[in-house]
């Protein structure tokens, strides 16, 4: 099959949480839209936005305990040439997309707290997803395994790991260690005003026990794409993105970046 290839920017694009009613069903739901929405807005001052932009990203993970030999580069494009530019090996697949409305996901309190590590993303977490995608990219990869001593990212892990996804995000809306490292990169990149309510959002896709995981924690539980491999990992997230991003809005924007070897 064929498609059209969408837009892929290069000018920076703001992450973001859906909109409030749907953010709140997750959690039960609201008596008040007035007080929701004061809610989203304290939300997203609390968590403003992160810049898709790879040195915004890199300058996160780095803040929170992440070495200097790992780093976010820009995808340009999906077609074998263009992956073949990104520094190897590749640990994660980054995908910035419209956030157009879509159905909620169940959240079933059962869901494993084990591998991969998995965060759901709730109000509280106003525009957090890009946080949460390079989180994900981070501990469930080769990049994760040397975190610094005592560092944001690695306190972070060692109070969570045996958690459910959703104490995870729970615990994250309360970590002011990664919270400040995050404000401090919202304010950074080439756009202003992080703080409204924005419209594109950020998953995350990584190789987990041969298979390729979508992290999005907006979702229940992770969603299994098929088998991959690490040397494929690139090439299998760029035909899931194609097939299930591309050809179903393929007048959109998108921004596509990977988790890598550090080239300084």
């Amino acid at each position: 099959s064929c498609y059209s290839a969408p837009l892929l920017l290069s000018s920076p694009v703001l992450g973001t949480r859906p909109q409030t009613f749907r953010a709140l069903a997750l959690r039960g739901g609201a008596n008040m839209a007035t007080s929701a929405d004061e809610d989203q807005k304290t939300a997203r001052c609390n968590w403003p936005a992160l810049e898709a932009n790879p040195e915004v990203l890199t300058n996160f993970i780095h803040g929170v305990g992440v070495p200097k030999t790992w780093a976010f580069h820009d995808v340009l494009g999906l077609d074998a040439e263009l992956l073949g530019m990104v520094p190897q090996p590749a640990q994660a697949f980054v995908l910035l997309y419209p956030d157009a409305e879509h159905p909620d996901q169940t959240r079933d309190a059962s869901s494993e707290a084990s591998s991969p590590f998995f965060l759901w993303q709730g109000p509280p977490l106003g525009n957090a997803c890009g946080t949460i995608a390079s989180i994900h990219a981070v501990v469930n990869t080769a990049a994760g395994e040397s975190l610094v001593s005592g560092s944001a990212l690695a306190s972070f892990v060692d109070e969570t790991k045996g958690l459910h996804p959703q104490d995870r995000g729970l615990a994250l809306e309360k970590h002011e260690g990664i919270r400040a490292v995050h404000c401090a990169q919202a304010q950074e990149g080439q756009t202003q005003s992080h703080t409204e309510a924005v419209d594109h959002h950020f998953v995350c896709f990584v190789h987990s026990g041969g298979r390729l995981l979508e992290l999005d924690g907006l979702k229940g539980a992770p969603v299994d794409r098929g088998p991959t491999n690490q040397d494929s990992l690139l090439v299998d997230a760029a035909e899931v993105v194609k097939a299930e991003f591309f050809a179903k809005n393929p007048d959109a924007k998108y921004i596509l970046l990977a988790l890598g070897p550090s080239m300084d």
